[in-house]
This record gives C-alpha cells, sequence and structure tokens, in this order.
C-alpha cells in the first residue's frame, strides 16, 4: 500500500506511517496542487497539510482509496469529487487546537501593544517610545468568541489570565453550558458584533458560516474594536473589514486571507494583508512543533485503521 506524504510531516508521524504493515511511504513535501495529479497514479493514502487536491488529482489517482487532512479544516479537497470516486476523506480535528489558540492570543497582544511595529523600527535604529507608549491594555475589555469548540475552548483558557469578561456564540452553546465554561453566552450573532472589545472567530469553514461576519455585523461592530480570524478567510466578508479599517478604525489579526498561495512560498499581492490596521501571519495557526507532531500520529493512526480493513475515523464524507 502506497502512502504519500504530500505535505512536511513530523518525522515521529513518518515513522508511525512507515510502522503500517505493508506501507511504502512516499514523503515529497515539495509537491504543489498542480503537481498531483502526476504523482498519485499508484497511491492508496495522500496525506496533505495545506496542499490542494482537486479534482484533477482524484481522477489521475486510480487506485486512490483515502485523503487524509492532517489538520482540521478540509476546505482544500474537493470532497463532493472524492466521494463520487468512492475515497473517503478524513481530517485531524482538536489536535492543533493549543496552537491556534497560542496564536490568536499573540495576535491580539502584537495589535494591543503594535509590537511588530516597534521590533521593525528597533531593527530600523530608531527609538521611538513617545510613538508606542500608548497602548490601552486588555483588562476589563469584552472578547467575543464566536464558536467555542475545540480552539474557542482552548482560547477562553489563555484569556483568564487577562482578567477579561467572554462572551460568546455558538449555536451548540446552552446556557449550561456557558455557565460551565465562566462566560456569557449571546443569543444571536449580532450580540457579539455589538457588545465586545475583541471578536476571535474560531468556526469551520462550511456552508452555514462562509459569509457569517459579513458587512451588517462589521457595521455593528464597536469603533476601534479588534477582530481576530485564525479559521478561514471566507468566513468573513474581507472586503468590508478592509473599508472598516479605515472608516471606523477596527484592527484586525489575521492568519488567513482571501486567495491565498496553493504554496508555502510565494508572491502575495493583498491589499488587507498590507494595511497597516492589519497585524497578519501566514496561515501558520497550527505550525508549531507540538501540534505537528500531535497531528502527524492522528493521521498516521487514521491510516493504518484504513490498511486493516477498519472503519476510518473522522471520516468527512456525506454518508
Amino acid at each position: 500500500m502506497k502512502i504519500l506524504l504530500a505535505d512536511k510531516i513530523s518525522p515521529v508521524a513518518i515513522e508511525a506511517f512507515e510502522a503500517i504493515p505493508g506501507a511504502e511511504v512516499v514523503s515529497n513535501p515539495s509537491l504543489t496542487a498542480d503537481d498531483l495529479p502526476h504523482n498519485l497514479n499508484d497511491v492508496e493514502i495522500l496525506v496533505v497539510r495545506s496542499t490542494k487536491v482537486t479534482k484533477d488529482a482524484i481522477e489521475a489517482a486510480p487506485k486512490l482509496g483515502l485523503i487524509i487532512r492532517a489538520g482540521s479544516g478540509y476546505n482544500t479537497i474537493d470532497v463532493a469529487c472524492a466521494t463520487e470516486h468512492n475515497v473517503r476523506v478524513a481530517n485531524c480535528p482538536g489536535k492543533n487546537s493549543v496552537a491556534v489558540a497560542e496564536l490568536a492570543m499573540g495576535l491580539l497582544l502584537s495589535i494591543e501593544r503594535r509590537i511588530p511595529d516597534c521590533v521593525a523600527q528597533l531593527r530600523a535604529g530608531k527609538w521611538n517610545k513617545k510613538e508606542f507608549g500608548k497602548a490601552d491594555g486588555l483588562k476589563g475589555k469584552t472578547v467575543g468568541l464566536v464558536g467555542t469548540g475545540n480552539i474557542g475552548s482552548e482560547l477562553i483558557k489563555r484569556l483568564r489570565g487577562f482578567e477579561v469578561d467572554i462572551c460568546a456564540y455558538d449555536i451548540c452553546l446552552t446556557e449550561e453550558k456557558a455557565a460551565e465554561m465562566g462566560i456569557k453566552r449571546c443569543e444571536n450573532l449580532m450580540d457579539v458584533a455589538k457588545s465586545a472589545d475583541i471578536i476571535s472567530i474560531h468556526v469551520p469553514s462550511c456552508e452555514s458560516t462562509r459569509g457569517m461576519i459579513n458587512a451588517e455585523f462589521i457595521a455593528a461592530m464597536k469603533p476601534q474594536a479588534i477582530l481576530l480570524n485564525t479559521s478561514r478567510a471566507d468566513i468573513v466578508d474581507n472586503d468590508a473589514l478592509l473599508a472598516a479599517l479605515d472608516s471606523k478604525g477596527l484592527r484586525c489579526g489575521l492568519d488567513v486571507f482571501p486567495n491565498e498561495p496553493g504554496t508555502a512560498t510565494a508572491d502575495f499581492d493583498c491589499a488587507l494583508a498590507k494595511h497597516p490596521n492589519c497585524y497578519g501571519s501566514h496561515h501558520i495557526g497550527a505550525s508549531t512543533a507540538q501540534a505537528e507532531r500531535v497531528t502527524g500520529l492522528e493521521a498516521a493512526r487514521i491510516a493504518k485503521c484504513f490498511a486493516a480493513g477498519d472503519d476510518v475515523p473522522n471520516c468527512v464524507n456525506p454518508k
């Protein structure tokens, strides 16, 4: 059984893949979405992280039986085409939650204290305490979460030490669960927009969430409020967000952007990323050694189940 690792995978996880009986493991993290169709002829299990798996790739893989997304979101995989060709698609939810929550906190603190700007000026040989000594502080602010699943729950733990008030909206969040978590439950999405000084998004990209942070939501946010998005770019109306950075002084911390390159390195021309009120990172929320290790091991576990003829864990194909 040939297993292709088409992205960088933890060495510990590679060893786990190689330990699967009968497995022939090929690691080629340099492959792009365009390369995949030419490298899948005899592959039965494909493992990806950021590399897109298109219809062309799936149709060029006659032996392919399983695609594993070594991460949570799977919007970069054509699940409909995979299902049509009897190819199972599985993900590894919850394994990178701590890493993403840590990055969300890093983006928040970077915005609040303008840390990247401080670093840039110091490296340029400039001392500017007058400009950068104006932070308001986080204590007593209200942080609103959109989504209280694995990542949202981890972020709540990390926010507590900053003595903020936390409110949240999630279709699955009950009053009892909110009380157990020590947060306030919002009745609807707009309540979060109107009441929070800082809003952090933690929902998957799907039909019901795409565009949920729309122009109306952004218009309802407080002036100078902060929006954090470490989930998926299509959850937010990014044009409305860009306009609001100017019109009402919103600030944002983004790990995800519209039209991201499909490769690890590339030129990237994005007006939102260039705006001085936007503090961004390169879709690296899950990219810590700790997260890569546990996610890779989960991917290997899924592959082992498939190779043994067992049910595939975390299968996301429509039933």
